[in-house]
């Protein structure tokens, strides 16, 4: 697994699957300030308040989200949020909580 701190955001692009195995690591509005997202990371991840620890995190809403990553459509956002709600529906988890990696961020 490879570790990306706050600096690394700011230098690099991260493909989704890095950016999920260290969302504990990193705050939320960084990596929405500076990574290319899709709808459906924002949406699982970014929006998901299972994710937002800090009082910065918890601010952010559908309109920051869309300011920040304008190359997202309306369209997409709605198609992400139906499928998310679909797996809720379901009882599905969309990410397990981990509270080692929890208790590591906020060290």
């Amino acid at each position: 697994m490879t570790h990306i701190c706050k600096e690394d955001l700011y230098k690099n692009q991260y493909p989704r699957h890095i950016l999920k195995d260290n969302i504990y690591a990193v705050s939320l509005i960084d990596i929405l300030k500076t990574q290319k997202l899709t709808a459906e990371f924002c949406v699982k991840y970014i929006l998901n308040s299972d994710f937002q620890f800090s009082d910065e995190d918890q601010k952010i809403d559908m309109e920051l989200v869309t300011q920040l990553q304008p190359h997202i459509s309306r369209i997409e956002f709605v198609t992400a949020q139906v499928e998310a709600s679909k797996k809720k529906q379901l009882r599905q988890r969309i990410h397990s909580f981990d509270f080692e990696e929890y208790a590591e961020r906020n060290s």
